[in-house]
């Protein structure tokens, strides 16, 4: 009974999934397993309990020895190994015997075809050889993962590594035992019993060094030492506290100091479970005339000149070079036509002549150069040129400055077919200070369904919309037009954008313009934190309904309806925070946060009850330009967290709320392109877009895009890999939509702190995720399992409780549809 409303395509996709499913499922599991070896089914490690606590991580030790079991999915289901186990080997080896002749007796056609083109022309170019093609079997064997076989001696190196880890974490003492017990007749359960012993605490540490260059930096070198007397030995801390001092070193001037000059000595002696920990700085070493090795200290270095060398590869002469720079602080010469406005570079460059020499600087500029996309290759070097000072040597080769591109796409949404492409033109050097032009024509042929009932059936199947418009961008890489207020700062990587769009859309119910444009200024603050700051953001959206259809909305009396589909103007600010911790490798988790405030009609209302202007008679509102113009307040934040799990698994959880106050001159709602929706392939998944909520609020006529002034949304997906570019997922998804206060029209659609709960939808599904390295390709089917319309009943619905587990589903189909989605890249 659950799938009498699945389309043809849900059921071939499903009786597909079905047929792999059996076909994994049901193969031996030691299929090639020799008759002498035994399959590993479970590797275990306990820690037994003692005098000393430890604080050693099971999976931590899991990680660290080589002899394991098959990956198993969500530690459940061995994909991989029953993948493998789908091949043949007998029949592989004869496939491979027929596939290895014919290849080779293509290739002596190519060949002698080659041969006799060359006869003919020396100039010819051979036609590369074939390679042999894989057979199935092979395939299925790439894919999966050959059975994991015991050995006894994987086993002793396992706890050789055992051991050897538990030393570097300061358990000197540790005792590692192993077992084996026999679970079937060719599989095993391997088990470690660890007994850490006790934890050697650091007794006392010390930094010396007999450089008289870096004495001079020994008070500020101490300051960064992390390592405190009473603190557990762990070697992976004092790899890090030499890091950290090499780095302070490399930032201070000693260019040619590496952490190999940072060495340890660790004495235990006449010590009960302590040691004592000296860190000490060695010379600088070189070897004289003589072949005899001599010590120096280290120098610190100065910059004496920067130099640029812009040409068309890294290895060109400077022949022709005519267009060169020189000032007090960069020396530009320029090999090739292209201009660039030596402001740009200036900015670029973190660091000038006279300077102290730092390692950091060295890295941003590097990262600076690069992100403003002008150039192909970036190289910087330095030359020491006496005992205390270098020349800096940046070679640049410029990229193409000028690129234009079409592409046609097709579109499927729920079923309703369309056609999209657009003509892109970019200029990435417009004006020779980087300044980034993009000109986009965008178009799109689609069917929608109609809002009006009027000859729906005669339309829905043709291509009814139409869409089309200009988009462009301009990006500055400075603050622009406030420079005397803020210089672009030395450790901040800001640019200016700039966008101006028109769109039309004409559709049987409605003709759309909508024209935008923003000015605002996207900041590098650090390494993950990136704002976005638009001071300024202008639409006015035009709108023409059909009479059709301003007739059924004027029918209904329906006040937020109408207000989403009459003409208005939006005039504010948007402000957003973003942390980005997957840009950096600081941990294995990953964190994501956006925070956004945007605010729009404030300013203009308070100026017009400033002066008294008169309301617009019919509205009850001030209009700009003789359109009524938007005035709220909106916030939203999203977060997610990606937690590693298993081998090449991850658990993705994310939170999602947004609030949107309609305030005083267009009270009734926000603006439609303002409101939250839910459903679709990055959202509610178990939902078509804009087809849940608002709240409970149940309607089985209208087709209008259900939305509200409040979202609130949580998300969980385990994702597991199923071959190399093949990724599996397991989803659920929770939340929904709602209005800000009461609307006699959508019963039940507002937020109530007392019920939201009950308002809750909740579903969940499986997906797989392709990776053609370029781009992903995401395919999830999901089901509602919770629909909150059904929650208490109503006039309309017989069904009193949401859940999809309750009650017949020959009575509950219609509120349970599965859904399939298709869509590029993660949802989140």
């Amino acid at each position: 009974m659950i799938f009498k409303n699945i389309n043809n395509k849900n059921i071939i996709t499903l009786w597909s999934l079905y047929i792999f499913i059996s076909a994994t499922t049901s193969c031996n599991i030691s299929k090639h397993v020799e008759e002498n070896e035994l399959l590993i089914k479970k590797v275990d490690i306990e820690i037994k309990k003692s005098d000393f606590p430890s604080k050693i991580d099971v999976e931590e030790l899991k990680e660290v020895i080589k002899l394991k079991s098959n990956r198993k999915i969500l530690n459940l289901f061995r994909f991989h190994l029953r993948l493998y186990n789908l091949s043949n080997t007998n029949r592989i080896k004869k496939k491979v015997l027929k596939r290895v002749e014919k290849t080779r007796i293509k290739n002596q056609k190519v060949e002698s075809n080659n041969n006799q083109r060359l006869a003919k022309d020396s100039t010819y170019k051979k036609k590369p050889l074939l390679e042999r093609k894989l057979t199935l079997g092979e395939k299925f064997q790439r894919a999966g993962e050959a059975p994991s076989v015991y050995s006894e001696l994987m086993s002793d190196r396992s706890k050789i590594q055992l051991k050897n880890y538990l030393f570097n974490k300061g358990f000197f003492e540790a005792n590692i035992t192993d077992s084996v017990s026999l679970e079937r007749k060719n599989q095993v359960n391997v088990y470690y019993k660890v007994s850490t012993g006790p934890l050697t605490t650091i007794n006392q540490f010390e930094l010396t060094s007999n450089d008289s260059i870096i004495n001079q930096q020994v008070d500020k070198l101490k300051e960064r030492i992390f390592i405190k007397s009473g603190n557990a030995f762990d070697s992976d801390v004092l790899k890090l506290q030499r890091n950290s001092l090499t780095s302070y070193l490399q930032n201070n001037g000693f260019y040619t100091f590496n952490k190999e000059f940072i060495y340890y000595k660790i004495d235990s002696a006449n010590l009960d479970r302590k040691v004592d920990i000296t860190m000490g700085i060695q010379n600088y070493k070189k070897v004289n005339e003589d072949n005899n090795l001599f010590e120096l200290p280290h120098k610190q270095y100065y910059l004496n000149q920067v130099n640029v060398k812009i040409n068309k590869s890294l290895i060109s002469q400077e022949w022709g070079c005519r267009d060169t720079t020189t000032s007090k602080s960069l020396n530009i010469l320029n090999c090739q036509p292209i201009i660039y406005q030596k402001r740009l570079l200036k900015n670029a460059i973190t660091f000038k002549n006279g300077e102290l020499y730092q390692k950091s600087d060295a890295i941003e500029t590097y990262k600076r150069l690069i992100s403003l996309g002008l150039f192909k290759s970036v190289h910087l070097s330095f030359d020491t040129i006496n005992q205390n000072q270098l020349n800096a040597q940046i070679d640049l080769v410029p990229a193409k400055t000028q690129h234009f591109s079409i592409s046609v796409d097709g579109t499927n949404n729920d079923g309703l077919f369309g056609v999209e492409g657009s003509m892109n033109y970019a200029h990435k050097n417009l004006f020779h200070g980087g300044e980034r032009f993009l000109l986009s024509m965008k178009g799109a042929l689609e069917m929608q369904l109609l809002l009006t009932d009027n000859d729906s059936s005669s339309n829905q199947n043709s291509f009814n919309t139409v869409e089309w418009g200009p988009e462009i961008h301009f990006y500055i890489p400075k603050y622009f037009l406030i420079n005397k207020l803020g210089p672009l700062k030395k450790h901040t990587n800001a640019k200016t954008d700039i966008t101006l769009s028109l769109n039309y859309q004409k559709r049987p119910d409605f003709t759309r313009w909508n024209q935008e444009f923003s000015y605002g200024w996207i900041i590098h603050e650090k390494k993950p934190i990136t704002w976005h700051i638009n001071p300024i953001l202008i639409s006015a959206i035009d709108i023409e309904n059909s009479t059709a259809f301003q007739l059924q909305i004027d029918s209904i009396n329906d006040q937020f309806l109408a207000a989403s589909f009459q003409d208005h103007i939006v005039a504010g600010s948007v402000f957003s925070f973003e942390y980005n911790s997957q840009k950096t490798k600081m941990n294995k988790n990953e964190f994501y946060a956006k925070a956004t405030v945007e605010s729009a009609g404030g300013l203009l209302y308070q100026i017009h009850e400033l002066i008294g202007k008169d309301k617009n008679d019919i509205t009850n509102s001030y209009d700009l330009l003789g359109i009524r113009y938007a005035h709220y307040k909106k916030a939203s934040v999203d977060l997610r967290y990606y937690q590693p799990v298993l081998y090449r698994s991850k658990m993705v959880y994310r939170l999602f709320g947004g609030v949107g106050i309609p305030q005083s001159n267009l009270r009734e709602a926000l603006p439609f392109e303002k409101s939250f929706f839910s459903g679709g392939a990055n959202s509610m998944r178990a939902w078509r877009a804009r087809s849940l909520g608002p709240g409970r609020f149940y309607d089985s006529i209208t087709r209008y895009d259900k939305i509200g002034d409040i979202q609130l949304e949580a998300n969980i997906e385990a994702r597991f890999p199923l071959s190399e570019w093949v990724e599996g997922a397991l989803f659920v998804d929770m939340g929904n939509v709602w209005l800000s206060k009461e609307d006699p029209v959508r019963i039940d659609g507002h937020f109530k702190w007392n019920s939201f709960l009950n308002d809750i939808a909740v579903g969940g599904g499986f997906g797989l995720r392709l990776n053609f390295d370029f781009f992903i390709v995401r395919a999830d089917l999901a089901i509602p399992l919770r629909n909150p319309v059904l929650h208490g009943g109503n006039d309309a619905i017989d069904i009193t409780d949401p859940w999809i587990f309750n009650g017949p589903f020959n009575l509950r189909k219609n509120y349970h549809p599965l859904q399939f989605n298709l869509g590029i890249g993660y949802p989140f």
